[in-house]
C-alpha cells in the first residue's frame, strides 16, 4: 500500500494569516510532513499554484514531484489537482492523500494508516487524520453520534465533515468525482455523500493531525513543540 501525497501550495511564507497561532509557520509545517515520511512508502506531489522563485519550497526540490498550475485560487486548484491525479500511476490498493499546506502531523500518521486499512480492508470512505476541535464545544454538535472504530492501536469515530485535507482510496476518488468536483464548500459537500451515497468521514481519537488554526488545534497534545521540533 502506497501514499500518494497531494500538497496543495502557493507562494506564500510565515504565518499568512492573523488566524494562526503566534508560532505558526508554512515551511515548518512541510517540514515536519517531511520528517514524519521519510524512509516510508510515500509519493510526495507538490501542487503549486503559481511561480515558485524565492518560495521555501524550492529549497526541497529532491523531496517531491512538482507539478506546476497558475489558477489563483484553493477551489480551482483542487480541480486541478483530482485532474492531475488522473495522470499518475496509482493502484487499487493504494491511498490519495489531498493534504493543504497548513498542517502538522505526528511521528506516526502513516504507521497508524496502514493499521486503520489493514483492520478494515473494505468499506473505509474518507479518513481525516484531524480531530476537529469544533467538535467539542460548537452546539451544533450537541447531539452528535458517532459511530466507533477501532484498531490495536486507537479508535477512530464517524463524523459529519471535514477540511479540504482527507485520505481516500483509489475506488473513492473514481466513484466520487461528480460530488467532489461539484461545487466548493466542504461542509456541505460531506454532508452531500453522506445523504446521497452514503459515504462517512473517520476521524483519529486521540488525533494524527492538526489545521493549524488558532482555537481549532486538535486537542490533547502541545502543536508548538512538533512545530518547532
Amino acid at each position: 500500500m502506497k501514499i500518494h501525497i497531494l500538497y496543495r501550495h502557493y507562494n506564500v511564507k510565515g504565518s499568512g494569516n492573523t488566524l494562526r497561532p503566534s508560532w505558526f509557520d508554512y515551511e515548518k509545517c512541510f517540514v515536519n510532513l517531511l520528517n514524519t515520511i521519510e524512509g516510508k512508502n510515500v509519493d510526495l506531489h507538490v501542487i503549486m499554484d503559481g511561480d515558485s522563485t524565492g518560495n521555501f519550497i524550492e529549497n526541497y526540490k529532491n523531496k517531491y514531484t512538482l507539478h506546476s498550475i497558475n489558477v489563483g485560487g484553493d477551489y480551482n486548484s483542487y480541480l486541478e489537482t483530482y485532474e492531475y491525479i488522473k495522470t499518475l500511476n496509482i493502484d487499487d490498493n493504494d491511498l490519495i492523500y489531498f493534504l493543504e499546506n497548513d498542517y502538522l502531523h505526528t511521528d506516526n500518521w502513516i504507521e497508524e494508516i496502514v493499521t486503520l486499512f489493514q483492520t478494515y480492508p473494505q468499506g473505509l470512505n474518507y479518513i481525516s487524520l484531524y480531530d476537529h476541535n469544533d467538535k467539542y464545544f460548537l452546539s451544533m454538535y450537541n447531539n452528535l453520534v458517532s459511530k466507533i472504530f477501532i484498531t490495536e492501536t486507537r479508535h477512530w469515530r464517524t463524523t459529519p465533515s471535514t477540511c479540504g485535507s482527507y485520505i481516500i482510496p483509489k475506488n473513492i476518488f473514481i466513484e466520487d468525482e461528480d460530488i467532489n468536483t461539484g461545487g466548493p464548500g466542504d461542509h456541505d459537500k460531506f454532508l452531500h455523500l453522506n445523504s446521497t451515497k452514503n459515504r462517512f468521514v473517520l476521524t483519529p481519537i486521540p488525533r494524527l493531525s492538526t489545521h493549524c488554526m488558532e482555537g481549532l488545534l486538535s486537542s490533547t497534545i502541545n502543536w508548538k513543540q512538533i512545530n518547532n521540533k
